[in-house]
């Protein structure tokens, strides 16, 4: 009997569950549109408080992202609020000092000094969704290495070459970073700062194979600038140009693989919006 009792017991429990859920996200999106009605009057260009602004949406969004990307009807009154606070706070990109990474460079150095490394490897190098990929357990056939540090920007890349590319002698490198575009600066800039990394990438290897994987349209794109959409599509673009007058220089388009039957990013492949998870890896994979 008392376990009869637990069983129909459950199913309450859940929807009781559901619906204090459901509360809470109701709760989140009144006090979200609360201080979005007060902040948007007093918008400002200050550093200070654009920051501010960003990290209270970007608190909010992280919590909801992945039910708006299922329900993005639900979020219609908060989204055109929001676009209105993106416009009182207008974010301005900035150069930021490659020396914050210092740490992260000088634990690949002790790495290096106490471990054998691959010979020739397929070097994997950028921004974080390069670091959180498990390359060598993804690419068991193959000498890999992975020289990721994750939030960098192509500058930092292009400040440390020696110390993540130049030393190793690859036999191929893939590279792939975004947050230079999702930082605010254009397509163009952010294209011409990776051809700075690919002209000495050049002149150390003539013959290396360069594989330049796509800016993905992550879930969290829709809580971006406007304008961030047209500039991945843009930097992409540029890439894919120079594949037809450079045969050294590869394009891998990093959202097919994740896409659904209708074109959609699947937001369940993702774990923050942002990075995949190890089911987005688990597609990125295979068609690599």
């Amino acid at each position: 009997m008392r376990k009869f009792a637990k069983l129909a017991l459950a199913p309450l429990l859940l929807l009781a569950g559901a619906n204090v859920a459901r509360a809470d996200d109701a709760a989140d999106k009144k006090a979200f549109q609360d201080y979005l009605t007060q902040a948007i009057p007093q918008g400002s260009a200050d550093k200070d408080k654009v920051a501010a602004f960003n990290r209270t949406a970007g608190a909010y969004w992280r919590a909801h992202w992945l039910d708006y990307t299922k329900h993005p009807e639900n979020y219609a009154d908060v989204m055109a609020l929001y676009r209105k606070g993106q416009a009182a706070y207008p974010h301005k990109p900035e150069e930021r000092d490659p020396e914050r990474y210092r740490k992260d460079i000088e634990a690949f150095k002790d790495y290096d000094a106490k471990n054998a490394l691959p010979r020739n490897p397929a070097l994997f190098v950028g921004s974080s969704t390069i670091m959180k990929w498990k390359t060598a357990e993804s690419f068991p056939n193959f000498s890999v290495l992975n020289r990721g540090f994750g939030g960098s920007v192509i500058g930092d890349v292009d400040f440390f070459y020696h110390d993540v590319i130049g030393k190793y002698h690859p036999s191929a490198i893939l590279f792939y970073c975004d947050n230079d575009v999702t930082g605010g600066f254009s397509g163009d800039v952010a294209f011409e700062k990776a051809m700075k990394v690919y002209a000495k990438i050049r002149a150390d290897f003539p013959k290396v194979p360069f594989v330049f994987l796509s800016m993905k349209h992550a879930p969290n794109s829709a809580f971006a600038d406007p304008g961030e959409p047209a500039a991945i599509d843009r930097f992409n673009d540029l890439a894919k140009a120079k594949t037809k007058t450079d045969p050294l220089f590869k394009y891998f388009d990093m959202d097919a693989p994740v896409l659904d039957a209708k074109g959609k990013v699947q937001g369940d492949l993702f774990e923050d919006g942002e990075h995949f998870n190890a089911k987005g890896y688990a597609l990125i994979n295979p068609a690599l």
